[in-house]
C-alpha cells in the first residue's frame, strides 16, 4: 500500500472523506462582481476604526533612589512618567537626574523638564512638542544646573 493510500486509510478510518463521495458539481456560474469602484478607479472599501492605545502617565514624587526601579519600570512599559523632584535633597534630585538621562538614552526616550524641579520622562513611543507650534521634541540631555 502507499504512502497515500495509507493516509486515506487513516483518514476514513477516523470518519474522514472517502473515496466514493459523490459531489455536487452543480454551482452557480455568475459572472464576478467586482467591488465599487469611485470616480478615481479605486476600490472603494469601508475604513475600519482605529482607535490609539490609551497613554497612562505616571506620576511619582521620589523619596529616595530606590524609586528610581518604580520609574524604570513605567518608562520600559511605554508609559510616561512625570517625575516630581521638589521633596528631594539636592544630592538625590542630581542623582535621579543623571540616572534619567542614561533611561532616556538606553530606551531611545526623552527626559523635558516641564516645571521647576518637575521632569517628563516620556518613552520612545511618546513624542513630545517643543511649544505651541507642535514642532517635535529634540532629544536632549536635561541640563542639572
Amino acid at each position: 500500500m502507499s504512502l497515500s493510500g495509507s493516509l486515506r486509510a487513516a483518514i476514513a478510518q477516523f470518519g474522514g472523506a472517502h473515496d466514493d463521495d459523490e459531489y455536487d458539481d452543480d454551482y452557480e456560474t455568475g459572472e464576478y462582481e467586482s467591488p465599487a469602484r469611485s470616480a478615481s478607479g479605486r476600490d472603494e472599501r469601508p475604513l475600519a476604526l482605529v482607535r490609539p492605545r490609551r497613554v497612562k502617565f505616571a506620576l511619582v514624587s521620589p523619596q529616595d533612589f530606590d524609586d528610581a526601579q518604580r520609574i524604570a519600570d513605567h518608562v520600559r512599559a511605554g508609559d510616561p512618567v512625570i517625575v516630581d523632584l521638589q521633596d528631594c535633597d539636592a544630592r538625590l534630585r542630581k542623582r535621579l537626574t543623571d540616572f534619567f538621562s542614561g533611561l532616556a538614552y538606553a530606551v531611545d526616550g526623552s527626559v523635558e523638564s516641564v516645571g521647576e524641579q518637575v521632569v517628563l520622562l516620556a518613552p520612545p513611543a511618546v513624542e513630545l512638542s517643543a511649544g505651541s507650534g507642535g514642532e517635535p521634541h529634540r532629544r536632549r540631555f536635561l541640563n542639572q544646573a
